[in-house]
Order: structure tokens, then sequence, then C-alpha cells
């Protein structure tokens, strides 16, 4: 694989004067390899994201025959890095941190390094109030305080900031029966619980609702409230270290970088891009055969299965899975909302601003030390971030004098191999769909970071889905 940048696809680079790019460079545009439908493969994997990846390495490394099915025509997943002049973006998830263990397990591996997010730590934050009409300019320092406070009451269900309800946070069934009582829970719904404790402060509360609606994306009565406590668990119960966590650190030299590192370690396996799957066939003997839109057909003893969840519905499987585990797929997720980022004419220092939903900007920081790159997050599909006067008049509301050079994204929610940004449960569905979503079903097998454990919707719950069910496969190969 060379080093080099290839175009894809995916993503976007908006310009003032509508000049539009329909794809761009990225290092995750490898070069797709050829393979014969005559070849009978030990697995065949569906989906070049990281799950898939870490586990395509784990088995060609144990010299079982692999073949890497992906639709797109790069690998990464919902995660891939761009560069335009001198600056790197990331599209899709960035943020990792050392804690996380098995990403960082990865960046040790290959020697990569890490670098920070400068807004994450703002010393200075707008506040949009009042349906957008109210602009309000804060010292960080000031608010950050109340800002851990509520944080503390919101999380503090059970007296204890949730230590009963997760008391193993990798372990999300450790304390199952309290588990299921805070699961019914919508994140509305836990807010209004803590109401009277902001004392007719209107700002702090605006701001809980923004971060909130910006980690579920969407309307807080339609994410589940037992998600957040997973990320406050993670987080070690405060909220500094929840922030660092999850929005602070990113891989230097990129999260393509650490996919293509994966893949080239991987041992004599075959790559198809470009290549969506149409339906997968179970037969008598314990074969697969997997038939891909364009007519090809490939047969193996087994399938990984690591398609998002929010796009596994379109999959069809013969025989049919489970009833249980196709009514969790239907079901399907929170689908989130946008992510993208905005070239500045001129610095701003560091800088954050949060406005409640429905804003259609719902949070956005600086991401460089100058201040000339924000990264910006909306709720549902209320911003067409394609368009770049919405997109101005929208960033405008917050900083009025801002000239944008340009717009660059990927829409997560558009996109038919996704349908979403990262995973979000809806109340009830950890404990009646999670440990569901996770079944194998031999020959078949499933991984995703939709259904991890750990750092569900994160690089490192990716990894987690995809390194676990490695062992899993290999015993079914050894013993079929």
């Amino acid at each position: 694989m060379t080093n080099h940048l290839n175009r894809t696809h995916d993503g976007f680079i908006q310009y003032s004067n509508d000049i539009h790019e329909s794809g761009v460079m990225t290092p995750a545009a490898v070069v797709s390899t050829t393979a014969l439908s005559s070849t009978h493969f030990d697995v065949i994997f569906i989906g070049a994201g990281f799950s898939g990846l870490i586990a395509a390495r784990e088995l060609s490394l144990r010299h079982r025959t692999v073949l890497l099915i992906e639709a797109r025509d790069r690998i990464g997943g919902r995660t891939f890095t761009t560069k335009l002049g001198d600056q790197q973006y990331e599209m899709g998830g960035g943020w990792i941190h050392w804690s996380q263990p098995h990403v960082w397990s990865e960046i040790t591996r290959y020697g990569l390094s890490i670098c920070e997010t400068n807004g994450a730590t703002a010393d200075r934050i707008s506040l949009l109030l009042e349906n957008g009409s109210r602009l309000k300019v804060l010292s960080m320092t000031n608010l950050f305080p109340e800002i851990c406070r509520a944080m503390d009451d919101y999380s503090n269900v059970d007296g204890v900031q949730g230590r009963t309800v997760l008391p193993i946070p990798h372990n999300p069934f450790a304390a199952r029966e309290v588990v299921e009582l805070y699961d019914k829970l919508s994140m509305q719904d836990r807010l209004d619980h803590i109401s009277a404790s902001f004392n007719n402060n209107q700002d702090l509360y605006d701001v809980m609702d923004a971060y909130l609606s910006m980690n579920s994306q969407g309307k807080l009565s339609e994410g589940g409230f037992l998600d957040h406590l997973r990320w406050w668990a993670l987080g070690d119960f405060d909220t500094a270290r929840l922030f660092d966590k999850t929005s602070r650190y990113k891989i230097l030299e990129g999260t393509s970088a650490l996919a293509r590192a994966i893949l080239n370690d991987c041992h004599d396996i075959k790559l198809l891009l470009s290549t969506p799957v149409r339906s997968i066939q179970r037969t008598d003997d314990n074969q697969v055969t997997i038939f891909t839109d364009n007519g090809q057909s490939f047969t193996a003893r087994s399938a990984l299965i690591t398609v998002p969840l929010n796009a596994l519905y379109k999959m069809n499987f013969s025989p049919p899975l489970k009833l249980g585990k196709q009514r969790a797929i239907n079901e399907r997720q929170c689908r989130g909302g946008t992510k993208f980022a905005i070239k500045l004419e001129k610095p701003i220092g560091n800088w954050c601003g949060f406005a409640p939903y429905p804003n259609p900007i719902t949070q956005a920081f600086t991401d460089d030390e100058e201040g000339t790159i924000i990264i910006a997050f909306g709720v549902d599909d209320l911003l067409n971030i394609r368009d770049f006067n919405a997109v101005q008049y929208e960033l405008r509301k917050w900083l009025p004098d801002i000239q944008i050079k340009y717009i660059i994204g990927h829409d997560w929610r558009k996109d038919s191999f996704a349908e979403g940004t990262w995973g979000w449960f809806r109340p009830g569905q950890i404990t009646s769909n999670l440990s569901i979503l996770q079944e194998y079903e031999p020959p078949l097998f499933f991984a995703s970071s939709d259904t991890a454990n750990g750092w569900r919707s994160f690089m490192d719950g990716a990894l987690e889905s995809g390194l676990s069910v490695v062992q899993h496969i290999e015993r079914y190969l050894k013993n079929d």
C-alpha cells in the first residue's frame, strides 16, 4: 500500500463562490485487490472499519484465509482523515484517550502520537440563548465550576454519582437490575428530574441542554439516559475527565494512519473496495455465500458482519436471522446529526460555543492553536452543511464578525452505508437490544462500535468489538 493521498467519493469542500468538490483526498483510499469467486475463504468480513480491520488482522495472523469486502472506496468506516493545504481534518470519529485501552494499545503498537484540540479547554465561551436571539459571552474559568456542579447533579441518580448503576463501566450489565431501572429514562426525563437544582439559572440549564443534545445529536426525549451514564462512568465520574476523554486528544498522524497500519499488518488478505453486499446466504453444510451488488458471489466457512447498526436492516439474510435480533436491527438507534469543520479567514483564539436544542448547531469549538478552524456539531437534520450561506448565518449568531473561507465535512445521516453518526441508544434499548445484537449465529458473527460494551460509539469500542469476536470465530473454525 502506498502512502500518497487518493480521492474518496466521501466528503465535500464548500467555498463561498459555490465551487464544490465531490469527495476529498485521504490516505484511507487504499488500493483494492482482486479475489476469485472460486476461492473458498475461512472468513469473509463485511465492512473495513476498525472492527473489521482489527479482526482481519488477528485472524490472518493466525493463518486464516480472509476476504475483506468494503462498500466504500476507502477503509476506516465512520472515521477517515483528509488534508487541505497544511491542515488535517477528521471527517468522522477522531478523539481518543490513553485510558481507552484498545485504541491506546494500537497507537503504542504502531508508534503513533497524539495532539490536542485547543477549544476543548477554551478560555471563553459564547452562549446562544432564547432561540438564538440573545448572545452571552463568559469566561470559561467562571462557568466551568457551574457546569461541573450541574453535571454532578445530572449524573447522580443513586447518591454516589451512578457508581451503583455502572460499577464496572466496561461491563454494562454488572448490576443488571439497577441498569434496567434507569434504562427506562430519556435524557430529557433526567433533566426534568433535576430542574429545581438550577435555581432559575436558565443559562446553565441551556448549557446542559446544549451539551447533552450534542452527545446524542438529537432531541433529549429520544436519547437514552443510560448512554450518558455510560460515558460518565468511563469518564471516571468526573466532568473534566469526561471532557478530556471524549473531545480533547486526537491521533497526530490521523485516524486513517492507524487504519492503514492495521491493514498493512494483515497477512495475505484480499480486500475488495467499492463492493456493496446485497445478501448473505447460509447453507446446511455450514457454508456462507456472499452476494454483492455487482453480481459477484464469494463463499466462506464463516462471515463477520461489521455494518453500522442503522444500516444493517438493509442486509438480506437467508435464512432469516433470529426474530429477536432482526427486531433489534429493525428498531435501529438514534441517527445522530452532523459534524463538520469550518475554516475561518481570520483567527479568533481559543473559543467554544453552546446553544440548546433546537438550534441547528448545539456546540462548536476551535480546533487549532490560532483559532482558525472550528469543529461544529448539529442536531438531527436541521442544517444543510453543504449550504455555505446557511452555515455562515448560523455561526455568525455566535461570532457576528467572522468570515468563513470554506466548510469541509461528510453527510453521515445521508450516507447510505452508515445512516447516522456515532451510536446512541433510545430509552430501553440497552436492556432490550444490546445483548441480542451482540449474539452470534454461527457461521455468522457480528461486531461493531455500536454494540461494544465499553467505549461504544468510539474507535475504542470498534476495536473492542472486533477483538472480542476473534476468539469465537477461531473456536468455530477449529470445531467446524
